[in-house]
């Protein structure tokens, strides 16, 4: 067991050390930039965010740093049908959760980026049970959401990309797909 943390600190090493060398191929954003994104979420269920992000430093190593929002909206149905037991459920979800990014322009026309967010979600469920007597229950709550964030822009102009993002969030959608942009 040793000798795989031993093997698996000195791949790290190495992969750091080589990342010194690496370099984004174009300058990165400028301080000011303001990206605005607007996308359509899958899995699970189907959802749709807005998030903005604004370059607040463009010196750290390579790439810029960006601080901003996300506001998003999710809706997920969950079925279940066995042995004459029929169950269903249907999840609202709607965060609204401070942002940042961290992100490094590959080419004058690709960005990647990756980052964190957190903040409130409004939760609402309502579950449905069908066996010889129908049975309902709702509730609402309020959580803390969190995200793990990773995403590309890709520019077809200087203001307008199509973006993608695989939003790790406790209650949004995963996949997201759209467009941004910049001003």
């Amino acid at each position: 067991m040793k000798v795989k943390g031993l093997l698996v600190a000195a791949v790290a090493a190495m992969m750091c050390f080589g990342a010194q060398n690496a370099s984004a191929i174009e300058a990165p954003n400028h301080e000011g930039d303001f990206n605005l994104n607007a996308h359509v979420g899958f899995f699970p269920g189907i959802g749709a965010n807005i998030s903005g992000d604004y370059v607040l430093v463009n010196s750290w190593w390579k790439g810029h740093f960006t601080v901003g929002g996300f506001i998003g909206f999710n809706r997920d149905k969950d079925e279940f049908h066995n042995f004459g037991y029929d169950y269903e459920q249907v999840f609202s979800n709607f965060s609204i959760m401070a942002r940042s990014t961290y992100g490094l322009n590959i080419t004058d026309k690709f960005e990647v980026h990756a980052g964190a967010a957190t903040g409130p979600c409004f939760r609402s469920w309502k579950y449905e049970w069908h066996d010889n007597t129908s049975q309902y229950d709702d509730d609402k709550e309020t959580v803390l959401d969190w995200a793990g964030i990773a995403g590309c822009r890709y520019f077809l102009s200087d203001n307008f990309a199509l973006s993608a993002e695989i939003n790790y969030s406790a209650y949004m959608s995963y996949i997201n797909l759209g467009m941004s942009f910049k001003f």
